[in-house]
């Protein structure tokens, strides 16, 4: 009964960080660069409380939000920060995503 209660507490906080997450991912999908930075940085303090693969999604969508809009300097420390974690814990990405930061990373440092 008591877990039951402590699941049911945490879920609008759960679902309310993986909404405005899973937002951000689809304005980027849809090119909506300006109002996925946006709703990005709105989240900002919030996912530093994120899990492993939480924080590498967002922190990989933020940088390559910013590197759709040409702020390489500001995407790249997103994506390293995406890069970390994945070294760290391999399983925090989707296969996609990981594919997706291999590909950002190398275009990041490209010329």
């Amino acid at each position: 009964m008591r877990l039951r209660a402590l699941l049911l507490l945490a879920f609008p906080c759960v679902a309310a960080c993986g909404g405005a997450l899973a937002d951000g991912e689809a304005q980027f999908k849809k090119g909506q660069y300006p109002q996925a930075k946006q709703t990005f940085a709105s989240i900002e303090a919030r996912s530093r409380s994120y899990g492993d693969g939480a924080r590498a999604e967002y922190a990989l969508y933020r940088g390559l939000t910013l590197f759709a809009l040409g702020d390489r300097a500001q995407a790249g420390v997103w994506l390293r920060e995406a890069k970390a974690i994945v070294d760290t814990n391999p399983q925090s990405l989707e296969q996609e995503d990981t594919l997706r930061l291999k590909e950002a990373i190398e275009a990041s440092e490209g010329p």
